[in-house]
């Protein structure tokens, strides 16, 4: 296992290694969610998921909704 030091900056920031996003698929201005669970603090990739139902199949990616909700919105 790699392991990496790095100092928090004045704003609390600290850059995660290039090593670690690539082998995760973080790339630049992904979001991402950050936990802490037993003192340890988790941060995830976020994969896009629809925005009303939170579905991430069948994803229309340009509009972040899923095509059933976009079919029961034109039903209404």
């Amino acid at each position: 296992m790699t392991q990496f030091v790095r100092k928090l900056d004045h704003m609390g920031r600290v850059v995660l290694p290039a090593e670690y996003r690539k082998k995760t698929g973080i790339d630049d201005l992904a979001e991402v969610r950050i936990t802490e669970k037993d003192g340890k603090i988790i941060i995830e990739k976020l994969s896009p998921c629809c925005k009303i139902c939170g579905a991430e199949e069948k994803l229309n990616k340009e509009m972040e909704v899923c095509e059933d909700c976009i079919a029961k919105v034109k039903a209404l």
